[in-house]
């Protein structure tokens, strides 16, 4: 029940032009600010771990930015489910660093793509696979039927997903060294023994040692992506290239390479960052609860 009014509301929204959204990304983005104290005081104090340097007025103003980001995120969920391929992605301009995709593809080996939590980050594999086969990692939930809905609406236009099972990790290192295109978000508080304390923005944080297994167990290429929120509604897709110690068999240099790889995308534009993830939950065993 509670899935069909979802996605009863998300269809509502999907009526409404994404340039007003943006204008109703506003007022909501100030209710959520003022409403939830969870999200505001975990955004806040991310903020200032990652920018301590940064005059406390103006780490406010990019957290009630980053609030209206987030909601937005919420919104465009309707873009995602129920518009037509075309549709989305005429509302996308001309990608950055487009050029590095087609040398990596024409390498011939598989693409790791490495999505960070930024800007609208859901519509990243709806503009790949309009130019070629993507797959896509994702966590089950515990409702199977809800699982197989939410499915339904990620793969309509050809991507596949798998599961971070044993079977959908074996069929993600197959695909990539077969020399398919996967995206995976390196940005995630992992599960328990997956992950190691690496730096992001000086700050030790748990980081899934996922990425750098793909890339030494399959030899692929990397790149990171992002689906930055330009003008009124629109969208551009930013290619960049990692560190070449991504690519390094010692594993906290990958994971190094993987999270300042994470900071330069955020660098595009901070304030369309997932700041109210809380990224710093699971602490080393000495480190009190840093929310």
């Amino acid at each position: 029940m509670k899935y069909y009014l979802l996605t009863g509301l998300v269809f509502l929204i999907s009526l409404i032009p994404s340039a007003a959204l943006v204008m109703l990304s506003r007022p909501l983005g100030w209710l959520v600010w003022k409403l939830s104290k969870t999200r505001r005081g975990t955004t806040l104090k991310n903020l200032e771990a990652c920018y301590p340097g940064m005059d406390e007025r103006k780490r406010e103003q990019l957290a009630r930015q980053s609030m209206r980001h987030f909601v937005l995120s919420i919104l465009e969920i309707g873009l995602s489910w129920n518009w037509s391929l075309p549709r989305v992605l005429r509302h996308f301009d001309q990608a950055e660093g487009f050029e590095l995709f087609e040398q990596a593809r024409a390498a011939g080996r598989g693409i790791l793509l490495l999505v960070p939590h930024f800007g609208a980050w859901e519509l990243t594999t709806q503009w790949l696979q309009a130019r070629c086969q993507v797959m896509a990692l994702f966590k089950p939930g515990d409702d199977t039927g809800v699982n197989e809905k939410l499915l339904s609406r990620r793969e309509r236009f050809g991507t596949r997903m798998a599961p971070t099972t044993k079977a959908g990790l074996k069929t993600i290192y197959r695909e990539l060294s077969d020399g398919g295109v996967v995206v995976q978000l390196p940005d995630q508080d992992p599960s328990a023994g997956q992950g190691r304390f690496i730096p992001f923005f000086g700050v030790p944080a748990l980081t899934g040692v996922l990425a750098p297994r793909l890339i030494q167990r399959s030899g692929c290429s990397v790149l990171f992506l992002v689906c930055r929120r330009t003008n009124r509604g629109r969208f551009q897709m930013h290619f960049l290239s990692p560190e070449s110690a991504i690519y390094s068999e010692e594993m906290d240099e990958a994971l190094g390479a993987v999270n300042r790889g994470v900071e330069g995308c955020i660098g595009l534009d901070p304030a369309q960052y997932l700041w109210a993830y809380k990224r710093f939950k699971t602490r080393p065993e000495s480190e009190p609860r840093f929310y």
